[in-house]
């Protein structure tokens, strides 16, 4: 990774954990002694596959909480260390406990946040009771069985040196894959069938949730080093396979919103939270001059949020140009359909998911070339120049997207210190145009990108000019 910035999107963000058990234990579940006229039914529920026995389990000197990497040890040791002390992860249930929480939850009529299912789901590892083992506490947050499933079943192998992927026959959650990390991460950071922020909670208070996989990976932070242990065990993945998949899936998750029945029109109106919030949220201004806009609507039109889908077009353009083309053109027609037809709406939503669907394996195995990067980053500083499609989304997607690009080709050995020093001086010019979770300064993001642009030597039309 580039080692670079906090986005805007991050600030309210939490993310994947690093899991796993003291080297001292037996090589099987792990479990507190039991004290006298303790019921052994206690423990033996601990032995079912998917219990979450707790972050505690983790915490060991010779595993996970150590200071220096144990000796003989796969991974670097200090995943609990990371997680305890800079995670955002660690504090998501000391969130629900806050004035702001408080007051959402009044405001949706609950009777608080720390105890409502609708918070729990994704401020905590919110496993069913009867799935929690003797050291399990929920206060722990989002802790590492949320991410990496309930280790009751995978602890025995996982500590005696089975291999990864005997880990995951067992039930270990596998994050090191792109397409399964950005469903993980994506099933909080966007919603799923089970949980969704919908536009009541955005209305009650809660942030805008803006993500993208590769950064809110970075800046989690990562608790994991790809060294030569990683690669032998899980194999090579890059930041612009991570990144290429994780647009694919949250394309994809966005359609399956827009194609669930939960989502659709409730009176005159369908969920809001589906559509760029700038199209309402923005100050009102009867002289301000419409943005171009590539979606063929015109001003005073509510737009789906699509920075994915620009995304994933710019990337399939280098890989895959005719299922980018086709992507566009259902995109296109999803944003009329917008303005017409529900039952057109459904239509092309379904299209544009089975594109996104289709291009996702692909793009998650895909050997990223310099030049691959290269012209993938002339497009998304395209993307955010002033003559382009100006909303704040696309913004978002454009500085994320441009540390991905900027983290790949550094970690591949194709910019130099000078370059790197001078790609991390422009995303934080970047990242500081964004003045709150929906107002961006044009001039400095616009400076921000002439400074990209020079550091990875890329041409990218006249940005600025």
């Amino acid at each position: 990774m580039l080692g670079l910035i906090a986005t805007p999107a991050f600030r309210y963000a939490a993310g994947v954990v690093g899991l796993v058990l003291a080297l001292g234990l037996r090589p099987a579940v792990a479990q507190a002694p039991l004290s006298p006229g303790e019921p052994r039914a206690a423990a033996r529920s601990e032995m079912q596959a998917g219990v979450h026995i707790g972050v505690a389990t983790c915490s060991g000197g010779n595993c996970h909480g150590a200071t220096e990497r144990p000796h003989g040890s796969a991974v670097t040791g200090n995943e609990y260390i990371i997680w305890s002390t800079r995670d955002k992860h660690r504090n998501a249930y000391r969130v629900l406990l806050e004035e702001r929480s408080i007051r959402m939850a009044r405001a949706l009529g609950l009777p608080d946040a720390a105890n409502a299912k609708l918070c729990l789901d994704c401020h905590a590892d919110n496993a069913p009771p009867d799935r929690r083992g003797r050291q399990f506490q929920l206060s722990d947050g989002v802790g590492c069985e949320a991410c990496h499933g309930g280790a009751s079943g995978w602890l025995g192998t996982h500590i005696s040196g089975a291999t990864h992927q005997q880990n995951i026959n067992a039930g270990l959650y596998p994050t090191e894959n792109p397409r399964m990390r950005a469903e993980k991460c994506l099933s909080c950071h966007f919603g799923d069938a089970t949980k969704f922020v919908d536009h009541r909670l955005m209305g009650a208070g809660h942030p805008r949730l803006g993500f993208e996989l590769d950064t809110f990976t970075a800046i989690q932070p990562a608790h994991f080093a790809v060294d030569q242990s990683y690669v032998q065990r899980k194999g090579r993945i890059t930041d612009m396979q991570v990144w290429a998949a994780g647009q694919a899936i949250a394309l994809i998750k966005r359609m399956d919103a827009l194609l669930d029945p939960k989502h659709s029109r409730r009176g005159p109106f369908p969920e809001f939270v589906l559509f760029d919030c700038q199209s309402c949220h923005h100050a009102y201004d009867p002289l301000h001059a419409p943005h171009p806009t590539a979606t063929g609507l015109g001003p005073g039109t509510v737009k789906l949020n699509d920075a994915n889908a620009v995304m994933l077009r710019v990337i399939a353009a280098r890989v895959a140009p005719a299922a980018a083309k086709a992507l566009n053109m259902h995109m296109l027609a999803l944003h009329r359909a917008t303005t017409e037809d529900w039952a057109a709406i459904q239509r092309e939503a379904a299209a544009v998911r089975q594109a996104a669907e289709a291009l996702e394996p692909a793009l998650s195995r895909h050997n990223f070339t310099r030049e691959d990067m290269l012209a993938m980053a002339e497009a998304v500083i395209s993307i955010g120049s002033p003559s382009a499609d100006s909303q704040f989304s696309h913004a978002e997607q454009v500085t994320m997207s441009l540390q991905a690009i900027a983290a790949a080709m550094k970690s591949a050995g194709y910019l130099s210190e000078a370059q790197a020093q001078a790609a991390t001086t422009a995303l934080n010019s970047l990242n500081a145009s964004f003045a709150n979770e929906g107002t961006l300064r044009p001039d400095a993001f616009v400076k921000g990108l002439r400074e990209m642009q020079l550091a990875l030597g890329v041409q990218a039309g006249r940005v600025g000019q």
